[in-house]
């Protein structure tokens, strides 16, 4: 299918979403479609190139085994498997598996494994990062997804692998032209793998000298690093913690060394460092400082920053572990900023602040940690299973994302500084007007009561909404539904709800405990029932994933709990 055909299914995106017809003139802003990334994979973009001098297949991949030999990739390892370790000593419920402990635990031996690998699941024009990369048009990033495949099962895990490379330098002028245009495709209706190999060709955006080591800006991880089942906290529908780190390409020794969380503040040093804490926040007041906060293209000096962050889930913002500036300064610290397009309140520093912070961003409009995931496709995807599919790659944020980048790409054809400024992740929407209780909605709203440690959070029940329709049920957060989801019996004239597979959990559980399948555990253990119908443009509601379901088409799918996909939950794979 020719690339451009699919943006109503979000496999890839280009500049006028939009738009009725895309010309060749559109510079790319998003690819995800398996096709063309498996083919880039081919032609050099495979994750082993940027780890050392390791072998890969003729697809491209190395195994995560092969990838131990290379002191590159050890040195980013080593550092993630230390935290994991000591998670597990700060919480002795914690461990991998699903039988023996209640706080499943990510199992650091994948990335090793012999029959793991990471695998390409996005390609990103970045060039509105423009502000963050010094003498550079922005910059390009490459998502990595790890998974796996043995003889009983193959699935994705959920941690991805972000590189991101430095673009290209300014034009003579001072613009960033030349840049945009090469992300112009040669013809309007490439095939998906014509275009995979024409992004790593030398005329494409990661030819060769692109895709060089000195290119490198930075490697961040995103990994769910430990899970709690709805069983454990049904106040919350369960509870997941998701660790942030960065690793920075030291030329001279060949391997990454541990960097600092962009604009993520070191919470504990800070809170115990007075003076510093000060310091940091009188360097914040600063005109110059306040303009770029207000714009989001603020760059927090590195003595004030943290080297690992979590964010946690649900609940997105709700929860103090995802506002780590709150977790520093009260609101009534700061001012106002007369002629701000964001900063109209304290309340509204502190909450700029912290959505430009890894843990605020990674839980604003996010899906369950992340933004960017990948789209399963059958026939195309390495580890395509009936049942443990997404229908779309990327979360509601970077949907509204590509509008604004966009605008950016278009601008730097036509000016040499395009306006900057990205609006709030997660807008503040005080006045919006109760959701119908129809298929798909809230019928258990809660309060959260946060805390500094998300351990500590409760959810205080609200009065319970009555679903709409005679046969209509409340699927209750204490097996699995965050806030409640209002179902029933399939029906095929509910123009908004589709026919989907709910998992009866402690059944589901209990199969994967034994280490069956999952593909037999999801066919033995599910009931039928009515689910929201999703897609890029009509996206599920917070804390909840659009998931491929039966008779949808491509790019559409049905909402439900992000951890009734195999693949969004540490556990059972081991």
């Amino acid at each position: 299918m020719p690339f451009f055909k699919q943006l109503p299914a979000g496999l890839a995106l280009a500049l006028l979403l939009a738009a009725p017809a895309i010309h060749a003139a559109e510079p790319v802003l998003l690819v995800t479609s398996p096709a063309a990334l498996q083919a880039a994979e081919k032609s050099g973009a495979g994750f082993a190139r940027w780890v050392g001098d390791v072998a890969a297949s003729s697809e491209g991949i190395a195994t995560n085994q092969a990838l131990t030999r290379s002191p590159a990739w050890r040195s980013i390892t080593e550092p993630i498997a230390a935290s994991l370790a000591g998670i597990q000593r700060r919480d002795r419920q914690a461990g991998v598996g699903i039988s023996k402990y209640p706080h499943r635990l990510f199992d650091a031996r994948w990335l090793a494994s012999p029959d793991a690998y990471f695998e390409l699941v996005g390609v990103a024009n970045r060039m509105d990062r423009r502000p963050f990369q010094q003498g550079a048009c922005g910059e390009t990033r490459l998502v990595y997804r790890l998974a796996y495949r043995t003889a009983a099962m193959q699935s994705r895990l959920p941690m991805t692998v972000n590189v991101e490379l430095r673009g290209d330098a300014p034009d003579a002028n001072g613009s960033c032209a030349s840049a945009a245009k090469r992300w112009q495709p040669p013809g309007t209706s490439m095939p998906d793998e014509a275009l995979g190999r024409w992004l790593v060709s030398a005329e494409g955006p990661l030819a060769p000298q692109r895709l060089a080591a000195a290119r490198i800006s930075q490697i961040t991880t995103n990994l769910q690093s430990v899970r709690w089942p709805s069983a454990v906290r049904p106040d919350l529908g369960g509870h997941a913690e998701y660790m942030l780190r960065a690793f920075r390409w030291n030329a001279d020794a060949r391997r990454f060394d541990v960097a600092p969380l962009e604009n993520t503040p070191d919470v504990a040093r800070l809170k115990a460092d007075a003076p510093l804490r000060k310091e940091l926040q009188q360097w914040l007041r600063q005109p110059a400082q306040l303009r770029a906060l207000d714009e989001a293209t603020l760059q927090i000096p590195e003595k004030f920053l943290a080297t690992e962050a979590t964010s946690v889930a649900p609940r997105g913002l709700e929860r103090l572990a995802n506002q780590p500036f709150a977790q520093v300064f009260a609101a009534n610290e700061w001012q106002a900023v007369e002629g701000s397009r964001t900063l109209a309140s304290p309340q509204a520093v502190l909450r700029r602040l912290d959505d430009l912070s890894c843990a605020g961003c990674h839980q604003s409009r996010a899906v369950a940690g992340f933004h960017l995931l990948g789209v399963d496709r059958r026939g195309a995807s390495r580890t395509f299973t009936t049942g443990n599919a997404l229908a779309v790659p990327h979360s509601p944020h970077v949907q509204d994302e590509l509008a604004r980048r966009g605008t950016y790409v278009r601008g730097s054809l036509l000016s040499a500084r395009p306006d900057p400024f990205r609006p709030l992740a997660e807008p503040d929407a005080p006045n919006t007007a109760p959701e119908r209780a129809t298929v798909g909605a809230r019928c258990e709203p809660t309060r959260i009561t946060p805390s500094a440690n998300p351990w500590l959070d409760r959810a205080q029940k609200l009065p319970r909404i009555a679903c709409e329709g005679a046969a209509s049920v409340c699927e209750t957060t204490s097996v699995g539904f965050p806030g409640g989801m209002c179902s029933g019996p399939c029906n095929p004239n509910d123009k908004n709800g589709t026919c989907g597979g709910i998992a009866v959990l402690s059944d589901f559980n209990s199969c994967l405990a034994a280490k069956k399948p999952f593909g037999e555990c999801l066919a033995r253990h599910t009931r039928p029932g009515n689910l929201r119908n999703c897609s890029a443009e009509q996206a599920c509601r917070d804390d909840y994933i659009c998931a491929q379901a039966d008779g949808q088409p491509e790019g559409r799918g049905a909402c439900i709990p992000p951890y009734f996909l195999f693949q969004m939950r540490v556990d059972g794979h081991s």
